[in-house]
């Protein structure tokens, strides 16, 4: 293989990092709220390039720390190259400024069988799968009393919503205020619950094709097992229902079983479609 030359990205580097993007058949993309090409053209995060002979060959790039951890957010490398030796040089390049940016761990969520492929040789540890469930039908329980208040979310309600998620959720699975927002506007859902004038809990759902993805689901550490979560559950699978769409599907942890088991309890089912989660210490 030809040296290998390890640049950070700039902007104008986009051209050829959409090329890569678009023909290479090796891409990971991280599951959020951001459009790759928009985050690209307003990236802060640690991003790095392999470039050889003149052509750029892969690009490593990370969401934005919080909380001391980092998602793989982005990662390519061209068809027709040395895989493995392209990413281990992309990471070795990039470590010293995920570590001053004060990144303790990296997480990577292998959406595609290839990357996870290379994990363990970029020091990666398997943790667990994160797993799908769905449901179908219109049938679902009755909830169980409570006094919370469903209403649409506003604008006004995301620093408030993100403070409920960043407590409901532990790192890396928190959402920051900007993806709050951006994904508030790419919801087909979203409510919060409100207990005495204070929101409380959220929910955050999209719609693909005839069914919908609960996309977010949180409630206050010290108010949940009171069948919050599950007015807010039932609530937006009665919205969905009026529009006429009775399918939805989530994620969810494969150790975390107490939401597992409200899933169950409204109809939700392991499909299969698993996704294994990754994590290294720097």
């Amino acid at each position: 293989m030809a040296v290998l030359t390890i640049t950070p990205f700039q902007r104008r580097y986009l051209r050829p990092t959409r090329d890569l993007l678009f023909y290479s058949h090796l891409v990971h993309t991280h599951l959020d709220w951001h459009d790759t090409d928009s985050w690209l053209e307003t990236q802060t995060s640690p991003i790095r390039l392999a470039w050889q002979g003149g052509r750029l060959t892969g690009i490593l790039a990370f969401s934005e720390p919080l909380n001391h951890m980092a998602w793989v957010r982005l990662a390519a490398v061209q068809d027709y190259t040395d895989h493995q030796a392209v990413l281990r040089a992309l990471w070795e390049a990039a470590v010293d400024e995920l570590r001053e940016r004060q990144v303790r761990q990296v997480a990577l969520l292998a959406i595609h069988d290839w990357i996870g492929r290379y994990a363990p040789a970029l020091g990666f540890q398997y943790v667990e799968d994160i797993i799908t469930l769905a449901r179908s039908g219109p049938d679902i329980p009755t909830a169980l009393p409570n006094r919370l208040v469903i209403r649409a979310a506003e604008q006004a309600d995301l620093e408030r919503m993100a403070v409920v998620d960043q407590m409901a959720f532990a790192p890396p699975w928190q959402l920051r205020l900007e993806e709050l927002q951006i994904a508030l506007c790419a919801a087909a859902s979203c409510t919060v619950g409100v207990l005495d004038g204070t929101i409380v809990g959220y929910q955050l759902a999209t719609v693909y094709f005839d069914g919908a993805h609960l996309a977010r689901l949180a409630v206050l550490p010290d108010m949940q097992g009171q069948g919050l979560g599950g007015a807010l559950l039932g609530d937006v699978i009665r919205r969905f229902f009026r529009r006429g769409i009775f399918s939805m599907t989530l994620n969810t942890q494969a150790s975390n079983q107490r939401s597992q088991r409200l899933y169950a309890r409204y109809g939700f089912r392991p499909n299969g479609h698993n996704l294994p989660y990754w994590v290294v210490t720097l």
